[in-house]
């Protein structure tokens, strides 16, 4: 038994399996029927020119029928062979099985052979004498008929297991499109989840800074954080169905939330940004990737002292990767380490989700600095 269902995609075969039941063994005799004889045809034209041109007397005609006669043997022969083939092909693989079937070949032809003879004795008006059709077996194991059954044998067999070798291949490769379309659908319903997991986080933030205000009395700051709050609310909905943005987009939507983070911190919030060209700010980057990192600076930065900031954002193209470095002093009171936060973890993860190994995000301590090294693959 067959243990893989091939799909069937040949024309013909399409043609054959789109007919109703009782008409495709009929189609497919006629379409075996004309395609020996277009072979005979051309074959009986190929001999009757030769003929003609060493001088020979010869008839189109004679030629022509001997040719079709030798195709009622090899025809059907052809036919039982493929059958056979793809009834067992799952035998293919055993020399045994191929070897009977060859010997079988010879023991169909030897019957079809006797009647051929027959056939052209009658047409030559001949005698027909019973030592003459023993004879005819014996002419079945000469040279040409040995080289035309080995032919038919084996292009039938080259024709069986090309077929089997593209049917194997179209499987493989349906599986294989199937199990990345399962792979994408995978990959976008987690960074679905964890765009989630960061807007919330984000907003969260964003709220607080905006009801310290509201508590401080600072109702114009109040009402400029949340101006503030909306513009950055309207480039979330206008990135959240983008996997990327420029670069250029990115800045301002991080503009916009330290404006709003100024108004918590006043003068004490300082972000120096380093490295800005034309070329860098087409360069496309995830939406929300800096946001998480300025968070976590000022997290371990101004939430650890009472003075001003010290945060560093430094871009570098070095293609085929945008570098981008965002460092801040490291207060002995804070027990920061080399670890992810929750705004870093769920970085990595979208930056995993979108790019793979293409991107990554590292973190260090040096020189008293904690930095956190974000690579996004970049193609110029």
């Amino acid at each position: 038994m067959n243990t893989l269902a091939y799909p069937n995609t040949h024309p013909i075969a399409q043609l054959s399996a789109s007919l109703p039941d009782w008409r495709r063994p009929i189609f497919f005799v006629l379409y075996n029927i004309l395609g020996w004889g277009l072979l005979s045809a051309f074959v009986a034209l190929a001999v009757y020119s030769d003929d003609l041109r060493v001088g020979a007397r010869a008839q189109y005609g004679t030629i022509f029928f001997n040719w079709v006669a030798a195709s009622l043997a090899m025809a059907p022969l052809s036919w039982i062979l493929y059958y056979v083939f793809h009834r067992w092909e799952d035998y293919l693989t055993r020399l045994s099985f191929i070897v009977l079937t060859y010997l079988g070949s010879f023991f169909f032809i030897a019957p079809w052979h006797v009647f051929d003879a027959w056939l052209s004795m009658i047409w030559a008006r001949e005698g027909v004498g019973f030592l003459d059709l023993v004879w005819s077996w014996h002419d079945v194991v000469c040279l040409f008929r040995v080289s035309t059954i080995s032919v038919v044998f084996g292009v039938v067999l080259a024709v069986v297991l090309w077929q089997q070798n593209r049917n194997r291949m179209m499987v493989l490769r349906d599986e294989r499109e199937q199990s990345l379309q399962l792979n994408l659908a995978l990959e976008r319903r987690n960074l679905a989840v964890l765009r989630a997991q960061l807007e919330p986080h984000f907003m969260f933030n964003a709220l607080n800074a905006v009801s310290g205000l509201v508590r401080s009395a600072q109702n114009e700051n109040a009402l400029d954080a949340i101006e503030k709050l909306s513009e950055l609310l309207r480039y979330s909905l206008a990135s959240s169905e983008k996997q990327e943005v420029s670069l250029q987009e990115e800045l301002a939507g991080l503009a916009d939330y330290l404006s709003l983070q100024s108004m918590r911190y006043g003068d004490r919030l300082q972000v120096h940004i380093e490295g800005l060209s034309d070329e860098l700010n087409s360069c496309p980057c995830p939406p929300f990737f800096l946001q998480p990192l300025i968070e976590n600076a000022i997290k371990h930065d101004l939430d650890m002292h009472k003075g001003s900031s010290d945060i560093h954002i430094q871009f570098q193209i070095d293609t085929p990767v945008l570098r981008c470095v965002v460092s801040n002093p490291v207060h002995a009171a804070n027990g920061v380490s080399t670890g992810f936060g929750l705004g870093l973890k769920t970085l990595k993860a979208r930056l995993d989700a979108l790019y793979g190994d293409a991107a990554s995000l590292h973190t260090q301590i040096l020189h008293g600095r904690f930095l956190v090294e974000v690579n996004l693959p970049y193609d110029d």
